[in-house]
């Protein structure tokens, strides 16, 4: 009976050992993430500043072809106005923009210092299936975005002497927004509201500032607030330049004391589709309104006010970082086409590398 025993436990043993050496052979490999981001290009990042757009491309045999942005799995400070895009060919290359993106969260406006997009393919092994085609890298991935900048500037009587400094401001502000495909117009607005064309030439904005009728220091004028920034939402909408977004940019120091229909007015510029951003210029007069100033602009994110005038060229370069930080998408593939019933959408995905940049909101 011992001799059973004994063998009975040596075999019992000896599957066990089996059924281990087994499941160590079985036991999965480790693999690397296939979603691993990989470091940049660029300096003053890593693959820690990364902001991921993930998005989808088709181009099937009798359809025409699209890219749709893929919102579960883009990074949630990607902002956009719109998923779904037509690329084009242009010189026997299948063109792919996706404008007008920008980055942000409750804290931080982000500013990208490079950008790798890069395909997925399930087939590979799964440390590399995002990668980068060969031969589509020679292309501009990402660019500032083309803009018509319809800026609305108070002129009143208010600012007093501080309105010198703020119409250099604004000088300064239109050439830094001015490009060759970039343009700005201008509302100039007191007791009157001027409109000028939008132009890429520095010199028709210096011009139209500088044969304003503004009115005398010492006079009691009134702001026609709420007008000028109608009057520069219209000239917007109107506006053939051919750009990919329209922004709309207004500096005030005071209230408005001077429109008709004040509240219908507003009404109107809180349900526009404009992009509105607000500065405002405290201490200056009694009815300045924070509250009000902040309803005029598309979010509270895109309002920001000075103490002072030598404050308020730091507000301009706020605004300006924002609008500037505006990106469009561009990627070149050729123009193959593809069997729907056999094959799934191309993935893409746009990494930014970008850093804060912090607005003081006050």
């Amino acid at each position: 009976m011992k001799t059973l025993s004994s063998r009975l436990l040596l075999a019992l043993f000896a599957i066990a050992a089996i059924s281990l050496s087994s499941c160590k052979k079985d036991d999965p490999p480790v693999t690397v993430n296939p979603n691993e981001i990989p470091e940049p290009s660029c300096l003053d990042v890593t693959a820690k500043d990364a902001i991921v757009l993930r998005f989808d491309y088709t181009n099937y045999i009798g359809e025409e072809p699209s890219v749709k942005i893929i919102p579960f799995r883009t990074d949630e400070r990607v902002k956009y106005d719109q998923t779904e895009f037509t690329p084009t060919i242009e010189n026997n290359t299948m063109v792919i923009r996706i404008p007008n993106i920008r980055l942000s969260d409750d804290d931080f406006n982000y500013t990208a210092q490079c950008v790798k997009i890069e395909e997925f393919d399930p087939t590979r092994p799964d440390n590399d299936r995002w990668f980068e085609q060969t031969e589509f890298k020679n292309q501009e991935e990402f660019s500032e975005t083309n803009l018509a900048t319809m800026l609305c500037l108070d002129v009143s009587s208010s600012l007093g002497e501080d309105r010198e400094q703020v119409k250099q401001y604004a000088i300064d502000f239109a050439e830094q927004v001015i490009g060759s495909d970039s343009y700005v117009g201008l509302t100039l607005f007191a007791d009157t509201v001027i409109t000028y064309p939008f132009t890429n030439q520095l010199s028709d904005v210096v011009t139209a500032i500088n044969t304003f009728p503004y009115p005398d220091l010492n006079a009691q004028t009134f702001t026609r607030l709420s007008d000028g920034i109608i009057a520069g939402m219209e000239a917007l909408e109107e506006t053939e330049v051919p750009v990919d977004d329209k922004v709309l940019v207004a500096f005030t120091d005071g209230n408005d004391n001077g429109s008709n229909n004040p509240s219908a007015n507003q009404q109107r510029i809180m349900e526009s589709d404009t992009r509105r951003y607000m500065i405002g210029l405290k201490g200056k007069g009694l009815e300045y309104n924070t509250n009000y100033l902040k309803s005029l602009a598309t979010n509270n994110k895109f309002f920001v006010e000075a103490e002072d005038a030598n404050e308020l060229q730091e507000r301009f370069n706020d605004i300006n970082e924002l609008i500037a930080n505006i990106y469009t998408i561009i990627y070149n593939r050729s123009p193959q086409t593809f069997d729907p019933d056999l094959d799934e959408p191309i993935q893409l995905r746009a990494i930014f590398y970008a850093k804060p940049y912090e607005l003081d909101n006050n």
